[in-house]
């Protein structure tokens, strides 16, 4: 990997992954429109619609979380939800509105926030990678807030919540932790 000046490791590991998810969805998007195509050759417009429509709402979680204006925190969470589609898993998010004020992450975020946070998300990857297979309908949810958990990962299947993690602020501690 070539340095990058001025930039931080996990800067420049966000950049390496980001230009990859990037390859990844550019090859899917071109998949997608080949499918489209074939459905409206074949005077199937209905299919393509509908083909269009559930694409769309599959793309619902990187949409809120692009509204986030702190770079490192959306890097690392855009990166957690296309490797958790990659894997054919459904995400929702939930993300507090303050959440998309800039003055929220000026007066919040410490740049060694960003290391805790990329490893929490790629400890949770690895656990519900562990534990989705077998179930009915898993999903998983990322709540996003202000209070004492930035972040909340869970796993449900049918609505149950069969894993949960979050990443917290300790008031008390002034410091940022998985637990």
């Amino acid at each position: 990997m070539k340095t990058v000046p001025g930039k931080s490791s996990l800067e420049r590991t966000l950049l390496t992954e980001q230009l990859d998810h990037y390859r990844l969805q550019r090859h899917d998007f071109f998949n997608h429109w080949q499918v489209i195509k074939g459905y409206l050759q074949l005077g199937k417009a209905d299919r393509a619609l509908l083909y269009m429509q559930e694409g769309i709402s599959g793309l619902e979680a990187e949409q809120d979380i692009g509204q986030i204006p702190q770079e490192i925190v959306g890097a690392i969470l855009l990166g957690l939800v296309v490797e958790l589609r990659k894997e054919g898993l459904w995400v929702e998010v939930q993300l507090d509105s303050a959440l998309k004020k800039e003055r929220f992450w000026q007066e919040f975020w410490q740049e060694e926030y960003g290391e805790v946070l990329y490893g929490y998300t790629k400890e949770c990857v690895k656990a519900i990678f562990k534990r989705y297979k077998g179930l009915e309908e898993p999903v998983v949810e990322i709540k996003l807030g202000t209070g004492e958990a930035l972040c909340s990962l869970s796993l449900l299947d049918d609505d149950k919540v069969v894993w949960k993690q979050s990443c917290c602020y300790k008031d008390s501690e002034q410091q940022f932790i998985a637990q």
